[in-house]
């Protein structure tokens, strides 16, 4: 893979997509260092990786979950008895947005 120079036009259409102002000053800079962030992955190319497992985090962490087992719960009508104010089957609140 041979080094890739960003030009200062594709620093303007990255900027332009991303919406970002960058001015004309700072353009050579972003080419710069573009540049060195895209070359960087010419170093990790070349890394090999044949004998390493694909992992999904980088440690040992396991999600700890448990099975869903039915169980009885509160009945509606048992929840809306001990509500301040209610319409119908419904819980009312007071207003919170205009």
């Amino acid at each position: 893979m041979s080094e890739k120079k960003i030009t200062t036009d594709e620093v303007k259409h990255i900027a332009k997509l991303s919406k970002l102002n960058i001015s004309d000053d700072e353009l050579e800079y972003y080419a710069s260092e573009m540049s060195k962030m895209i070359n960087y992955f010419t170093i990790l190319s070349k890394v090999d990786t044949s004998k390493v497992e694909p992992m999904t985090h980088v440690s040992d962490i396991k999600n700890v979950t448990r099975d869903d087992k039915e169980k009885q719960s509160l009945k509606a009508s048992d929840a809306i008895k001990n509500c301040p104010e209610t319409f119908g089957r419904f819980i009312k609140i007071p207003k919170i947005l205009d």
